[in-house]
């Protein structure tokens, strides 16, 4: 039987765009890599230079794009096509709007900064990543959080004037407190707000792999020891939210998994799933029972000011209304509702409303504010019910990614800082990567 043999030029390219598929990946890791090396930097190494260390990881995300941009790698079509196009449209427009407002271009840089530095991201990952770079994505992750749960542990033991809990520069006086002198660990980060995110991006990846096939997952003693040490960050963050983003991740998962063809191999998973949730509340009530106590107070104390946790969370929904009545037709301007954005031009913070799709109305004006909801609802649409169709073909790994951009998508804030949006579109991209996975070899992938 005669081989089929390619040119020696065919061969050549395809070598090529795979040596800088791999080199994208590459750097996809090493922006992440810088991610988690920037708290330790700005509060505990180089806490002299933490304002400039904000800045860290902008050169090679921007620097990625132009490589990105000019050799293909990055989705320009469907979802990809979408967003960038918006992105792009709302950028010129939002210069108008800073040169009509008389504001400083600069506050114009950072306004498209907050809304856009990451957004691209997604779609890099969404056309360099395969299978196995997702796999291996998570994997990392999973490794990381045996010494990220040591040191959150550690965190939670120590006294809020330890080194380890210092804040943002340096600040000796930044550690929060939960109720009773417990305190809310920061992690790698500067704030809890970032380790609440990342922990609940760990949950979403652990559960991914578990749902993987064997052979995707690592070794028995080491997969026990990461649920140990997810569990562990789970229950001392010290976050009524946490809560909410493990019911949504994981009942999301749940109920895809249901959405599919039963199986006894799915009952045993959905099984697994529960016997986490069932862990993590061991570890709460036997080995931290002070913080159980702790969060036990909060949630008296919150549900009496603010409601309870799940009309919290979901308020955001009716702001929009509020804005609807009183914004610009053409806006105040990109992102200058945003706590950095307003500092710098002298505003002051959310100014325009706390809830992001309140001010996604005011800062981009009513038009592309609407625009802006109805991507933000759309994409949720789409991230749900793509990952229940892989799902349904045999690959249910997206669903726990599917849970943790559920809310922040939705009523969370994506364009609050570039920091609050990054593991969500690094999640989304991996979505469509899988996607792509499942349907390569079929004339509908995406790539």
């Amino acid at each position: 039987m005669n081989q089929l043999v390619l040119p020696a030029a065919t061969v050549a390219y395809v070598q090529r765009r795979e040596k800088q598929r791999q080199f994208v990946v590459w750097a996809v890791f090493f922006i992440y890599f810088l991610s988690l090396i920037e708290g330790p930097l700005r509060k505990w190494f180089l806490p002299e230079l933490a304002g400039p260390l904000t800045l860290l990881r902008d050169p090679f995300v921007i620097a990625l794009y132009l490589y990105c941009l000019s050799n293909g790698w990055i989705l320009r079509k469907g979802l990809g096509g979408l967003w960038l196009g918006f992105a792009v449209l709302t950028s010129w427009f939002g210069l108008i709007q800073f040169v009509i407002n008389g504001l400083p271009i600069t506050g114009w840089i950072l306004g498209v900064r907050t809304y856009w530095l990451y957004m691209p991201l997604a779609f890099v990952i969404a056309k360099s990543f395969r299978r196995e770079d997702v796999m291996r994505f998570l994997r990392l992750n999973l490794w990381i959080a045996l010494p990220y749960a040591l040191l959150v542990a550690s965190q939670y033991n120590a006294g809020a004037a330890a080194f380890i809990n210092r804040g943002v520069g340096g600040d000796e006086s930044a550690a929060v407190g939960v109720s009773d002198g417990i305190l809310r660990p920061f992690g790698l980060f500067t704030y809890t707000g970032p380790n609440v995110q990342f922990t609940a991006a760990m949950i979403a990846m652990y559960t991914a792999v578990f749902l993987a096939e064997p052979k995707e997952r690592p070794p028995l003693p080491w997969f026990v020891a990461m649920a140990l040490a997810v569990a562990t960050m789970s229950v001392l963050t010290g976050s009524r939210s946490i809560y909410f983003s493990a019911a949504i991740i994981l009942g999301l998962t749940i109920l895809g998994m249901l959405a599919t063809r039963l199986t006894t191999q799915s009952l045993l998973k959905i099984a697994g799933i529960i016997t986490f949730v069932v862990l993590a509340g061991v570890l709460l009530v036997e080995f931290f029972p002070d913080m159980l106590a702790a969060m036990d107070a909060r949630f008296a104390r919150a549900a009496r000011s603010e409601g309870s946790l799940w009309v919290r969370a979901f308020s955001g929904l009716t702001r929009p209304f509020d804005a609807l009545g009183t914004a610009p037709l053409f806006g105040y301007g990109i992102g200058v509702g945003a706590p950095g954005v307003a500092r710098f031009i002298g505003l002051a913070p959310l100014i325009y409303g706390e809830s992001d799709l309140q001010r996604n109305i005011n800062e981009l004006g009513l038009l592309f504010g609407v625009i802006m909801i109805a991507f933000r609802f759309g994409t949720v649409s789409w991230v749900v019910l793509t990952t229940v169709r892989i799902a349904q073909r045999g690959l249910s790994v997206g669903l726990p990614l599917a849970g943790l951009t559920f809310e922040p998508l939705l009523v969370g804030q994506i364009t609050h800082s570039p920091l609050n949006s990054f593991l969500v579109w690094i999640s989304v991209g991996l979505i469509v990567s899988l996607m792509n996975s499942m349907l390569r070899n079929h004339n509908d992938a995406l790539y």
